[in-house]
């Protein structure tokens, strides 16, 4: 009887206690979006490719965009 108890009083209190989403103008407009170079390279890379591949990122838009990251993985 207790525990049936505490159930409807927590239903009843749930409908007075208001729960609201704060609004934060700049938080995540986009997903963390980069670029990985295990999935082209490997563990085949070095800084003449990475440079380039930053270079293309800036080039093609991908920056603009929303593509902020580029990880580096070397196994």
């Amino acid at each position: 009887m207790k525990k049936y108890f505490l159930l409807f009083s927590l239903l009843c209190l749930s409908n007075f206690v208001q729960v609201r989403a704060q609004k934060y103008e700049e938080l995540a407009k986009t997903p963390p979006m980069g670029w990985n170079s295990w999935n082209k390279f490997a563990c085949d890379i070095n800084e003449e490719i990475i440079r380039g591949v930053a270079d293309q990122m800036v080039e093609t838009g991908l920056r603009d965009a929303g593509y902020v990251y580029l990880n580096l993985d070397d196994c």
